[in-house]
């Protein structure tokens, strides 16, 4: 008896009080109403958001807005909240009901569809019971963001989240996910040749208003355009702007899982996640964006791979035969990048700790002969991402934008290279090769030594250490009549993924000078195709040489200005063997798997 009263007491205190009747729960609760306008899959009534949302007593309007005493539809959807899909031609966010009807009835309902996790959740359409990718949409955003500038609204979050979850809110807009003025790192690169250096994804060209961020303001379109010898124009820079939007997230695109219903009252579109899932940091489904996209591909690591495995058609399949083991036994994202104790909601760790969980090891590796190596250096033994990144000046005449990115060269599965950081540690580094057309010469100053992105090396602001870095390594004169004079510069981002069994010892030690190989395919920067080139770190410097096009020819004739150009100078070797006997021994241990850090 005892045992029944208990269950009966757990199934009626997760059961949602009574909701008081609004025009929301009138309509979207009424099957036959719906249906009769012609709407079924806009059946929902407030009780199935409660159980979803885990949050009883909540009202449609406290989430969507809009207006619940209103009994005429247009007045009751006025300023109303909604998921919306992003054009792919004119960037333009649409509701449902604004789109084209083979496009609406292809995406009737927000669920997952298809068998592509990153665009699960965006337009599908839909024919003789198939479903297949909507070319037409590039993403969806959430109604936390703002449909013209696609940036998250602040002012929305908290009038919708907020009103449960103030601190949060308050504390998320204070941190660099959030968009906080100094926090925010990507919003301070605004030139190629500024204070904060260049950058891998480009430039923050659309100054975002303030509180709501619901608009662009044309000052660093301004500021761009005083530092290039050719303008771009504010619609380019606004569309270049919404795009680097989409990455930037708000309340709903960490903690909002949609998930099918299958049957379980508790699943649904309104379904949410306290802690979000490592889906969501690669995007959710909404985009091939995030964690998932550019971030993936400057790095060449990866948590989750599969279908996100951002490489050559051959190392795609190098790559994930390796997975990372973390991934494996499904640790998520938020436990190892844990969230500071700082009172920022979403202000996480970017350097982690191993001796959270590997706790003997780490204490071995402090005191043994790799203590000024980092755990990935060794544990990250192979990376995929870009071959290349050419910001150039492309399109018809008269339509040229400075601002284009041809990002689209992939490398082969390759070791990434070791470099020391400013605190003498060996992190693991993926090279990428990198020119910035229509700079001004003489604001190009080439870098004596590797350039961390954090002060005093670069004039950035941000609220944690970067292990990223940069090398200004020359310019080209006069390359074409679009990009005129370029600034060629090498963009070194830390690695961390994807975490498994540890490098070879010869890997590191056969030499004290690292050679690379990367093979690279795809792209679409003049004539260079298929090829290869070498970064080579010694004790003369850091390079990239040994060009070669398809099959080993020779190199393309677009790479002749840059070729000789991606070279800084220093001590990049690796410290060389003082006992070979003691490494022999640790190699051996190595091999048969007693190695002791």
């Amino acid at each position: 008896m005892r045992k029944l009263a208990i269950a009966l007491f757990f199934f009626f205190s997760i059961l949602p009080p009574a909701v008081g009747a609004d025009s929301c729960s009138d309509c979207h609760g009424n099957k036959a109403k719906m249906t009769g306008l012609g709407h079924p899959e806009f059946v929902f009534s407030a009780e199935d958001a409660a159980r979803q949302t885990r949050m009883p007593g909540v009202l449609c309007a406290d989430c969507h807005r809009g207006d619940p005493a209103a009994h005429d539809s247009k007045d009751a959807h006025k300023d109303i909240l909604t998921v919306r899909a992003v054009r792919q031609r004119t960037f333009e966010a649409v509701t449902r009901t604004a789109m084209d009807t083979q496009d609406r009835q292809g995406w009737t309902v927000l669920e997952p569809r298809g068998d592509r996790r990153y665009t699960r959740l965006m337009p599908k359409r839909a024919h003789d019971g198939k479903v297949t990718e909507n070319p037409g949409y590039r993403a969806i955003i959430l109604h936390d963001k703002n449909p013209g500038t696609f940036a998250f609204n602040p002012v929305a979050a908290m009038d919708t989240c907020g009103k449960c979850h103030e601190d949060q809110v308050r504390g998320f807009l204070k941190t660099p996910m959030g968009g906080a003025t100094g926090a925010h790192t990507q919003s301070q690169y605004t030139t190629w040749t500024g204070p904060s250096g260049p950058q891998s994804c480009g430039l923050w060209v659309g100054a975002l208003s303030q509180p709501d961020q619901g608009k662009f303001g044309d000052a660093n379109v301004q500021n761009f355009n005083a530092h290039s010898t050719m303008p771009v124009s504010e619609a380019a820079a606004f569309n270049l702007q919404r795009n680097c939007n989409l990455c930037h997230v708000g309340c709903l695109d960490c903690h909002l899982e949609v998930r099918k219903k299958d049957g379980n009252p508790v699943q649904g579109p309104h379904t949410f996640t306290a802690s979000p899932s490592p889906l969501a940091c690669y995007g959710g489904g909404r985009a091939f964006s995030c964690h998932a996209g550019p971030l993936e591909r400057r790095r060449g690591d990866g948590y989750i791979r599969g279908e996100f495995t951002q490489a050559a058609p051959e190392g795609i399949d190098i790559l994930n035969r390796r997975p990372d083991v973390h991934y494996e036994k499904k640790v998520t994202c938020v436990q190892c990048h844990a969230q500071k104790k700082d009172g920022r909601h979403a202000d996480l760790m970017r350097s982690v700790d191993c001796g959270r969980c590997h706790r003997g090891a780490v204490e071995q590796h402090r005191k043994g002969p790799h203590r000024k190596v980092d755990c990935a250096a060794c544990h990250t033994p192979l990376i995929g991402g870009y071959a290349f990144n050419f910001w150039t000046a492309a399109g018809m005449k008269g339509q040229e934008n400075p601002l284009t990115r041809i990002q689209d060269y992939t490398t082969s599965a390759v070791p990434p290279v070791l470099v020391r950081n400013p605190e003498g540690i060996w992190i693991p580094v993926h090279v990428v090769p990198h020119t910035s057309g229509n700079v001004k010469a003489g604001e190009v100053k080439t870098s004596s030594r590797l350039i961390f992105r954090n002060r005093p090396d670069a004039a950035v602001d941000r609220l944690y250490r970067s292990g990223d870095a940069y090398a200004i390594t020359g310019i080209a004169k006069e390359v074409d009549e679009n990009d005129r004079d370029v600034m060629v510069w090498l963009n070194l981002d830390r690695v961390a993924h994807a975490t498994g069994r540890a490098r070879s010892c010869g890997s590191c030690h056969e030499s004290t000078g690292q050679r690379v190989t990367v093979p690279f395919s795809g792209g679409s920067y003049k004539d260079v195709e298929d090829g290869e080139y070498v970064i080579v770190a010694d004790d003369k410097g850091l390079r990239v040489t040994g060009f070669r096009g398809p099959r080993g020819g020779p190199a393309a004739k677009g790479l002749e200005p840059y070729r000789d150009k991606w070279d800084l100078r220093g001590d990049f070797a690796l410290p060389a063997i003082k006992d070979r006997e003691i490494f022999r021994r640790l190699e051996e241990q190595y091999r048969t798997g007693r190695f002791r850090h």
